[in-house]
């Protein structure tokens, strides 16, 4: 998965959709069980601490596109190791 630039990190896609419009509860088993549908709209990531709005030092910002759409969620440092 493609690092990228934490400027990509915005508020408005963080507001633009979410791991629940693949069909994910956004809970750990769920997430990692649905591993392959979230690597195939993976574009990239970046350290949750890094990021302008809703940083979180104990997880990774990782962007989505989906139905035209570019958005991001946090996730777990281990859930990520499960979808690299």
């Amino acid at each position: 998965m493609t690092k990228l630039n934490s400027s990509l990190f915005t508020w408005s896609r963080w507001r633009a959709g979410s791991i629940a419009d693949f069909g994910i509860p956004c809970r750990k088993d769920f997430i990692i069980a649905s591993k392959e549908v979230l690597k195939k709209y993976a574009v990239g990531y970046c350290k949750g601490e890094s990021v302008p709005c809703r940083p979180k030092s104990d997880r990774i910002a990782v962007m989505f596109f989906y139905e035209g759409k570019h958005f991001w969620n946090h996730v777990l440092i281990e859930e990520f190791k499960e979808m690299e």
